[in-house]
């Protein structure tokens, strides 16, 4: 027992020295401390950041998700096609309804063309629609449509692209080449005139409804 109470009182003290050593190394090491609050603090701030774009992540599959089968189920509905207000109204609707936060759903939707608007009308009917189909491909193509229906007989003009033959060569023209987007500029320089070439800032497609949502969810 002798030995044994040896030992354990060597062991004991060996323990306390060790835990004494250390604390005396703590308090005479103030940049030790600091490295391991950094490395704490930064373990901690990283798992924060990187949480919000996992949740971005999740709500920007769901906003796709929801979009994409919203579209799909509409009778009719092309990819690329012109979408409405009460189209994005449903659709926003329904995420939130899912649980993404979109801050402001309404600031989303109002930048959609409303059902009776006339780019709307105009690109709904049989021909409209030929037309729409030919010009979606074409970068900012919608954008330049919704400025010239602004301008005096502009859309009389429309009419006439909808109805023509070649009518969409018209807006290949204005989006694709540097005499078009020259003319586009030049058209703001007449009476109730506007710059064709100027982006509206509006929704008209199911990816730009996807993009403008996640733009929603990214701000703080």
């Amino acid at each position: 027992m002798k030995n044994g109470r040896s030992l354990l009182s060597t062991c004991y003290q060996d323990r306390c020295k060790r835990v004494l050593v250390r604390g005396e190394v703590w308090q005479r090491s103030p940049g030790l401390r600091r490295l391991l609050v950094a490395t704490a603090v930064a373990i901690y701030m990283a798992d924060f950041i990187l949480a919000a774009p996992r949740k971005n992540a999740t709500d920007d599959r769901a906003v796709i998700k929801v979009v994409e089968e919203f579209f799909a189920a509409q009778p009719g509905y092309q990819k690329g096609d012109l979408i409405t207000r009460s189209q994005a109204e449903k659709v926003v609707a329904k995420l939130v309804s899912d649980g993404v936060n979109i801050p402001d759903p309404g600031s989303v939707t109002k930048r959609t063309l409303s059902d009776d608007s006339f780019i709307v009308h105009e690109l709904s009917t049989p021909s409209g629609k030929n037309f729409m189909r030919r010009i979606a491909a074409r970068s900012g193509a919608f954008s330049q449509l919704d400025r010239l229906s602004t301008i005096p007989r502009g859309q009389a003009m429309i009419r006439d692209l909808v109805h023509k033959k070649d009518g969409d060569k018209m807006i290949e023209y204005l989006t694709t080449t540097k005499g078009g987007k020259n003319m586009g500029g030049m058209m703001a320089q007449v009476r109730g005139g506007v710059d064709l070439n100027k982006p509206t800032g509006r929704i008209y497609t199911a990816d730009d409804l996807v993009a403008a949502v996640k733009d929603a969810i990214a701000k703080p």
